[in-house]
């Protein structure tokens, strides 16, 4: 299945009821949280990234209708004791300054983005439900939730979602 073929989601601004009474204040509490690198290193547990695609490719639904073709996307699997329970994709422009921001290896993105050192500008979150996250590298994971944002420096936009994987719930998320 391409990235193409994932089927469009509903984005909503708020966590869909379904997942706040399905998984408690405290996935709530991660769901919303500004850094999610901060927040799965304060479980405790030890907090590693698997970098599973870095390259230009089609950002399919998980951004939205688009009329591009080709962006620079990061996959990334978080994982804690070495169980994936977040996938990420992160996604710009081919030649934007972004980019040397995302090819940054298995170094959290969130190091980055949240150190103080960019002027950049965060859109607030929206929020869907899932079943299943699929990408045409072998990604197939079950899912309960997503969120998006976007940055902003310097006119130019970095798109992130994040999946969160059933797994999460047995470290405390």
């Amino acid at each position: 299945m391409t990235r193409n073929q994932i089927p469009p989601l509903l984005w909503q601004p708020d966590i869909p009821e379904s997942v706040a009474l399905g998984y408690g204040k405290q996935m709530a509490a991660l769901l919303q949280s500004p850094s999610l690198t901060a927040a799965l290193r304060g479980l405790g547990f030890d907090f590693t990234v698997k970098l599973l695609d870095l390259g230009i490719g089609a950002t399919g639904a998980w951004f939205g209708p688009s009329e591009k073709q080709e962006e620079f996307i990061r996959d990334v699997l978080l994982c804690l004791d070495g169980e994936p329970v977040v996938w990420a994709r992160s996604a710009c422009e081919p030649h934007s300054q972004w980019r040397g921001v995302l090819d940054c290896g298995t170094q959290p993105l969130g190091e980055r983005l949240f150190d103080g050192s960019l002027p950049l500008v965060r859109s607030a979150f929206e929020f869907s439900g899932v079943q299943e996250c699929r990408t045409e590298n072998g990604l197939s994971a079950q899912a309960f939730a997503a969120r998006r944002s976007w940055f902003g420096m310097r006119g130019e936009r970095l798109w992130l979602v994040e999946c969160f994987l059933p797994a999460l719930g047995k470290y405390g998320g």
